[in-house]
C-alpha cells in the first residue's frame, strides 16, 4: 500500500500512512517528488480558478454573473497573468464578443509569469496555456475544459544548511475537466485530469549535476483536495488552501482527512 501524503498550506504538511514506514520523508528523491508534487498541485489550483471553479489568490476566473466573460489582464501574490479570449457559437463560427445566449466554446491563451513564495514552497514560474471550455449555450448545469500547457519553474529546497535547487520544465495534458455551474465557493472540478512530465535539474544537494523526469498525474474528485500521483508516490493537494498556512486535526482545515 502506497503512502498518502497531505500537501497542505506553506509548510506543506506531509502525514504518513502507517502501514508505509518504507520511504524516508527526509531522502533527496521524496524531496524531489515532493517538490515536484507541490508545484504541480499549485499550478492546477492557478488552472481551476480559471477554468470558473473557486476562486483563489490570483482572483481570476469567470465573474459570476452568467451574462459576462472575464478576460483581463492583471496579477497579485508575486506573479502576473495576460489572457487573452476567442468566442464561437455552436456551429464553430467566430463571435467578437460573449453572447450568453449563443457563445458555446471559449478559447483563452493564458500566460503566468512570476515569483512565487508559498513559504516552504518557494521560486519561479513561467507557463504558457491554451485553455478551451465548451457547453456554455442553454441552461449550464456544468461546463467542461481542457487544453495544453507547458512552461518552466525554479523551487529551491533548504534542510540542514543546504540548498538544492531544482530547476523543472513541464508539459501538460488536461482531459475534460468539469466544472460545475453556477461558481460557488465550493464548485471543485467533479472529474477530468491534468497529466504532467516535469524534467528536473539538480543543482546542489546529492543529487547535483544531474537531471530526471517525473510522470504526474492529478486527479479531481468534486472537493478541494485533489490526488496527486508522481512516479506511483500518492500526495493530496489542498486546492483551497494552497500555500497559505494552517493546520488543523483529522478533517480539519489543513490537517489529515480520515
Amino acid at each position: 500500500m502506497r503512502p498518502l501524503r497531505l500537501i497542505a498550506a506553506a509548510g506543506l504538511l506531509i502525514t504518513l500512512a502507517a502501514c508505509d514506514t518504507t520511504t524516508d520523508p527526509m531522502s533527496s528523491d521524496f524531496a524531489a517528488d515532493l517538490a515536484v508534487a507541490a508545484m504541480s498541485g499549485e499550478a492546477a489550483a492557478q488552472h481551476v480558478e480559471m477554468m470558473r471553479g473557486p476562486g483563489g489568490p490570483l482572483g481570476f476566473g469567470f465573474r459570476a454573473d452568467p451574462g459576462k466573460f472575464e478576460c483581463t489582464d492583471g496579477g497579485r501574490d508575486g506573479l502576473t497573468v495576460t489572457r487573452t479570449c476567442s468566442f464561437f457559437t455552436k456551429g464553430g463560427t467566430s463571435q467578437t464578443a460573449y453572447d450568453p445566449a449563443t457563445t458555446d466554446k471559449v478559447v483563452l491563451e493564458v500566460e503566468v509569469d512570476g515569483n512565487l513564495d508559498r513559504g516552504h514552497m518557494s521560486g519561479t514560474i513561467h507557463r504558457e496555456s491554451e485553455l478551451t471550455v465548451t457547453g456554455l449555450d442553454g441552461a449550464e448545469t456544468s461546463m467542461t475544459w481542457k487544453g495544453t500547457s507547458s512552461g518552466t519553474s525554479t523551487r529551491v529546497h533548504t534542510r540542514d544548511g543546504g540548498t538544492m535547487q531544482m530547476d523543472m520544465r513541464e508539459n501538460e495534458a488536461i482531459g475534460d475537466v468539469v466544472i460545475p455551474v453556477p461558481r460557488t465557493p465550493t464548485s471543485w472540478p467533479t472529474a477530468g485530469t491534468i497529466t504532467r512530465q516535469v524534467t528536473v535539474t539538480f543543482t546542489g544537494g546529492p543529487k547535483d549535476g544531474t537531471t530526471e523526469t517525473r510522470n504526474v498525474t492529478i486527479t479531481f474528485n468534486g472537493t478541494q483536495f485533489a490526488t496527486i500521483q508522481v512516479n506511483g508516490e500518492s500526495f493530496e493537494f489542498d486546492l483551497a488552501k494552497r500555500g497559505r498556512p494552517g493546520r488543523g486535526g483529522p478533517g480539519g482545515p489543513g490537517g489529515p482527512r480520515p
